[in-house]
């Protein structure tokens, strides 16, 4: 940051809120503030909106080709400054470096993905019953896009629900994680404005939890916000789809997962504990995609666990600055507490602790495996979202699709096994909006579609399914015109 303020960025303009009151933004890694964050009012939602709304006359107008430029030339300027932002995650967010230079790769990509999309058919042409008339049936962009991002991937993900909607000429405001509110927001703002985009194009509105929804009632009550992105807990995406639902806004919402690793019989079981052991345990666990429960079939269950926890115990947790620390520190001292809870309940019904345990250096926590945990352990049923994963014996390939199955959530799931064709045919069997076969299930890519199921959100980002969502269909007749 380059102050110890952070302001509002609105209409292409820094600013105090409107009330002048502020935040505290503090680093998980030293424990001292970094930023008195603006917190923005009601009153400061109604500017963004005007100057969101001022820019998308021209930003809609402008040809595809501009708009391909400013993408491009926003993703060269976030690799321009890769140190700068990853040495920013790792004190804001507590990001490892490969983490954060993974953040700044994927949102550069993201970048240049929807630059490519911005040549994208606008629409058909269609015939009329009379041969001297023409029917029209195109995809213009929406209006204003208000983007919910969340701390943990930040870069990524702001990318994520603002790249394509700026391609199809929307105008997009960001209201960031008040536990990032610099990486989730300013930083890829920044890189836009650098490129090229107009003022209000993108703006920046920071914000408590406390006072995040009555910003949210104010901008989903203004007609030119059409639509809206949340990448967040499931809790929170309840009450944002009843806040779009009252104001009729169409919304994707990305949220939490229970998500499972199904190891079958054949697996090699060195390749498994690698990929399980990636997928829990990246940046502390706490990542939507993470593996929270391995289900393994009672044969191999008791030797992949002993090589998941060798794994476990050899990774290097510390300062996320310092060269060789692999996992960094929980966002928060809230967030350490329900590590430490989780821990303890699922060993008081009976689990077996394999690597780590509940107890915290501070906001540091040891990647933590547990077996023979009891089904009414809250880690059963909950989201953990911090380093723990739990192993599971089962009896059968019925039971391992049955269990990856239980619960409400559907966002991701991984199929280990020696033969690929098999474990495509029990990926399918899985109620997941995602799978990766023979990988680990933290991974996606900018150009495939992804989102959940169930608890696990409504919608999809990415590609055409991006492209569809950030446009409106219209129609237009043509009447005693004929085109065809």
């Amino acid at each position: 940051m380059d102050s110890d303020f952070l302001p509002l960025f609105i209409a292409g303009s820094s600013a105090r809120a409107w009330h002048g009151r502020t935040f505290p933004s503090t680093s998980p890694v030293t424990g001292e503030r970094l930023a008195s964050v603006a917190a923005a009012s009601p009153q400061d939602a109604e500017r963004a909106v005007d100057g969101a709304a001022r820019a998308f006359s021209s930003w809609s107008a402008t040809s595809y080709a501009h708009r391909r430029s400013v993408l491009l030339k926003a993703a060269e300027e976030l690799e321009n400054h890769a140190d700068e932002h990853i040495a920013a995650m790792a004190l804001e967010t507590g990001a490892v470096h490969a983490w954060g230079s993974m953040n700044v790769a994927e949102a550069a990509a993201t970048l240049r993905e929807a630059a490519g999309m911005t040549s994208k058919a606008a629409g058909v042409l269609l015939p009329s019953a009379d041969p001297a008339s023409t029917n029209l049936s195109l995809r213009c962009p929406a209006g204003v896009v208000v983007a919910m991002i969340p701390w943990n991937a930040p870069l990524v993900l702001a990318a994520r629900a603002s790249a394509i909607a700026l391609a199809a000429g929307n105008t997009v405001i960001f209201r960031p994680s008040e536990q990032a509110p610099f990486a989730a927001g300013h930083l890829l703002a920044r890189a836009l404005v650098r490129a090229g985009v107009p003022a209000g194009a993108v703006s920046v509105l920071s914000c408590t939890p406390e006072d995040s929804p009555a910003l949210l009632d104010t901008l989903l009550s203004r007609h030119e916000v059409r639509r809206l992105v949340f990448i967040g807990s499931t809790p929170a995406g309840r009450a944002i789809a009843a806040a779009t639902g009252a104001h009729l806004k169409p919304s994707v919402l990305e949220l939490g997962g229970k998500n499972a690793t199904l190891v079958l019989p054949d697996a090699d079981l060195d390749e498994a504990a690698a990929a399980i052991t990636t997928a829990a345990f990246a940046n502390a666990g706490q990542v939507c995609m993470s593996t929270d429960q391995v289900l393994v079939p009672a044969a191999t269950h008791d030797e992949l666990a002993e090589r998941i926890a060798a794994r476990a115990k050899a990774i290097e947790v510390g300062d996320p600055r310092q060269p060789g620390t692999e996992i960094g520190p929980l966002i928060s001292a809230a967030a350490a507490s329900r590590f430490r809870e989780l821990v303890s309940d699922a060993l008081a019904t009976g689990g077996r602790l394999l690597a780590g345990g509940p107890d915290t250096d501070g906001l540091l926590a040891e990647p933590t495996v547990l077996t023979g945990v009891g089904g009414q352990a809250r880690l059963v049923t909950e989201e953990a979202f911090a380093p723990v994963v739990t192993l599971h014996a089962v009896r059968d390939e019925d039971a391992l699709v049955a269990e990856a199955n239980r619960g409400e959530f559907g966002l991701i799931a991984a199929v280990l096994s020696a033969d690929t064709t098999h474990a495509l045919q029990v990926a399918r069997r899985l109620r997941a909006g995602a799978v990766h076969v023979n990988g680990p299930s933290v991974g996606d890519e900018p150009h495939v579609p992804f989102g959940g199921l169930g608890l696990s959100g409504t919608g999809r980002l990415g590609g055409a399914e991006s492209w569809q969502f950030f446009t409106e269909q219209r129609t237009f007749y043509l009447h005693g015109e004929s085109l065809l």
